[in-house]
């Protein structure tokens, strides 16, 4: 789906901050169209300047819950044991001897996202951790996997790798995914916890109704990552739907779009301009001083406006009758019971 004209992308902040450090291109005899960098040194400074930019913009959210726009809720698919499966094999079909990295590729869908850190096994080849998810037919795993039309499985732990945006901060409940028909919630629950229960039940699946994050043990390249922890252990394919606060990858492509809505660009761009500022001219001059006292305040104004109008109702909810959704109509009001036996017809 493409953006409106007007968005700014990856190239056209580049361009900006070329500018204003005074790097821009102007064609080989300096009187053409201004561009972005033509050296590879100076067009990778920009690209590193707007990246740290868009971070700093990431973090200046307003306080207490930061921009709305940086809260989606996210899908999370999670998934019982797989065995084996005569039908859906997997072959090699890239091998990186410098990073010691195998590209498998499944006969039909199976791969999920948040198998990234989990354990595939290759039956005659051996274990291996899935280094990177690609698609749902396709994960980079760590060594050499070279495999031919292979059977292959994976033992669930009831721990799922959370996406790579995801820095820790949940800030709403973990749900299951509409039309699941799930007769039971998820409550956020202290890892111990879980853990104590693994201890004494540890045959336990099913469909989760505790969770918890965690980081990431060190067994998994990335130390930097968390898992979401569930109890019971799932038994099949689930998707759940977590609100969080958003990370970003950097942006590498010129045709890419920062993770921000077109209606902060100005204050993007002021960001972009402010950090050059800063970071190459050692000063924090006019530039600094737009973005945080009229570009910042704007953003703020657009960011609020972007608010629900109402919240709903916030009276006394009753208590709730085991675990089934109570309709709001029948059950939060208590509406009197008119007597029309006297009332002609």
């Amino acid at each position: 789906m493409s953006l409106s004209s007007s968005a700014l992308s990856f190239r056209d902040l580049i361009l900006e901050a070329a500018r204003k450090i005074g790097v821009a291109s102007y064609g080989a005899d300096g009187s053409g169209e201004t561009d972005i960098p033509d050296d590879d040194y100076n067009l990778s400074e920009v690209k590193r300047h707007v990246n740290n930019a868009i971070r700093m913009y990431l973090n200046d959210g307003p306080a207490p819950n930061g921009w709305r726009f940086a809260r989606p809720t996210d899908s999370i698919v999670v998934w019982g044991t797989i065995a084996v499966n005569a039908a859906n094999t997997v072959s090699s079909t890239d091998r990186d001897t410098v990073n010691d990295r195998t590209t498998l590729t499944a006969q039909s869908s199976a791969f999920y996202p948040t198998m990234e850190g989990k354990t595939i096994t290759v039956t005659g080849v051996g274990d291996f951790t899935i280094y990177q998810y690609v698609s749902a037919t396709q994960v980079i795993v760590s060594g050499d996997a070279t495999a031919s039309a292979a059977t292959w499985s994976m033992t669930a732990d009831g721990n799922y790798t959370m996406p790579a945006v995801f820095g820790g901060e949940y800030i709403g409940p973990l749900t299951y995914a509409a039309n699941s028909n799930q007769g039971v919630g998820i409550e956020w629950m202290a890892d111990a916890h879980i853990r104590q229960w693994r201890e004494s039940i540890t045959d336990e699946t099913g469909d989760p109704y505790w969770a918890c994050m965690r980081p990431m043990n060190s067994d998994f390249e990335n130390r930097r990552r968390w898992e979401l922890m569930l109890y019971p252990q799932p038994d099949e394919v689930i998707t759940l739907e977590l609100p969080y606060i958003l990370g970003f990858d950097k942006l590498l492509e010129l045709n890419e779009h920062p993770p921000v809505p077109v209606s902060h660009d100005e204050a993007l761009k002021a960001a972009v301009l402010a950090l050059v500022e800063k970071d190459v001219e050692g000063a924090l001059g006019i530039d600094w001083q737009y973005y945080h006292e009229m570009a910042l305040p704007k953003a703020y104004q657009v960011d609020a406006r972007s608010a629900p109008k109402s919240v709903g109702y916030v009276g006394n909810r009753p208590a709730r009758r085991g675990s089934a959704i109570q309709d709001f109509r029948s059950n939060w009001y208590d509406r009197p019971t008119v007597d029309t036996s006297g009332i002609d017809s």
